[in-house]
């Protein structure tokens, strides 16, 4: 083949110069420029295409090394292509197969890879993945010693992932995570504001913020009276609002900039506007700030990318109001508790919430009895 063949007729980073095959790639702000010892022939390309998806492989895995580039040079070939044509797959080769294969968003996808990267690719990456076994990643477990039972098990979903492809793909006939559980996480009860602290926050927040800045406050008041995530109102379209029916339908979820066409469970739900979230729901209109999105930043005027901005002007509210602090995602737990104290069908709450009744149940029966929790605990002291 010539050296000025068609750079669109061979695979990308694949060029032809003085009669040899070179592959070009750059990652992590560093540029490789290597040259193979194979003929230009249609073998010799494919097999080139084939080693710089491995190299680019292994540089993104932060394991590249000068060894890799002089047996892909032609120093030790034979030991080279002994390793890549055996049934001693690499751990960091099923690794790359699972996150193509992935069906998470993007979002989760990203956090799996870092979690590949931190945790488990120093230790497995250029390992046969038929010689990693459940003592081994038991041991490793141990000696990383997670800080947080959730944290563990977050560890834990991409490794399972990269093993079950490898079981899938009749890499493994065994399955070394088998056995190595999660750990147990002690479920936190809702923490929702009461009524008298959600109107001293709304009050200083419509005192002390003016301007575009006002969107804050009626961002507040909206997700107070209608219970929805953080994530769903950074999502929320004004196409979304029924005004005729009074409703809004939830079908999306805005995370770190990524818009998600679900919800966190999956569930469309169209959540009833009170007197109060219409209010809002005006007021952020007449701002004028988008006329696709309902909730824009005003510092950037765009779409939220996380929710840090509002986050902050609630936790001055709570410092000037001397409030005990909450995460924001709170003013959720706060329209569910109300509804169910106020007596509120507890079928309608949880469609309101996008929850199951069980679900509801589970995580709201304190506040399903209004003040008769009260009374019931006042009988324990009546002699």
């Amino acid at each position: 083949m010539a050296d000025g063949a068609s750079a669109k007729s061979l695979p990308k980073g694949v060029r032809i110069r003085a009669g040899a095959i070179q592959i070009y790639f750059e990652r992590n702000k560093q540029a490789y420029n290597i040259t193979l010892p194979h003929p230009p022939t249609a073998e010799g390309i494919s097999a080139a295409a084939k080693i710089r998806s491995q190299l680019i492989t292994k540089a993104e895995w932060g394991i590249l090394t000068d060894k890799d580039i002089a047996e892909a040079k032609g120093e030790k070939v034979d030991k080279m292509h002994l390793i890549l044509n055996s049934n001693e797959v690499l751990f960091q080769e099923i690794a790359q197969k699972y996150l193509r294969q992935c069906e998470a968003n993007l979002d989760s996808r990203k956090g799996y890879t870092r979690i590949l990267n931190c945790h488990w690719m120093p230790h497995f990456a250029l390992r046969p993945i038929n010689q990693i076994t459940n003592d081994e990643i038991r041991d490793l477990i141990i000696d990383k010693n997670f800080k947080t039972a959730k944290t563990l098990n977050n560890s834990l979903i991409p490794l399972r992932g990269v093993f079950e492809v490898a079981m899938n793909s009749k890499v493994i006939l065994d399955n070394p995570m088998h056995g190595i559980e999660n750990k147990r996480i002690q479920q936190a009860i809702p923490d929702p504001f009461s009524r008298d602290e959600m109107n001293a926050l709304l009050k200083w927040l419509d005192k002390n913020l003016e301007g575009k800045n006002r969107l804050y406050y009626w961002f507040y008041e909206l997700a107070f009276w209608c219970g929805c995530r953080p994530s769903e109102l950074f999502a929320l379209r004004w196409n979304d609002i029924d005004w005729f029916n009074g409703t809004m339908r939830i079908s999306k979820s805005r995370v770190r900039g990524y818009e998600k066409s679900v919800t966190k469970t999956h569930t469309v739900r169209d959540v009833y506007l009170n007197d109060r979230s219409k209010r809002a729901l005006t007021e952020i209109q007449k701002l004028g700030l988008s006329r696709d999105y309902v909730m824009i930043c005003p510092e950037t005027g765009l779409p939220f990318y996380d929710e840090r901005p509002p986050r902050f002007r609630l936790n001055d509210a709570m410092k000037a109001c001397k409030i005990r602090h909450r995460p924001a995602y709170n003013t959720r737990h706060t329209y569910a508790t109300m509804l169910l104290m106020d007596g509120v069908n507890p079928v309608f709450v949880a469609d309101q919430m996008g929850h199951s009744l069980q679900m509801l149940m589970k995580r709201y029966a304190k506040w399903m009895h209004g003040d008769k929790n009260k009374i019931e605990m006042a009988k324990l002291n009546t002699s």
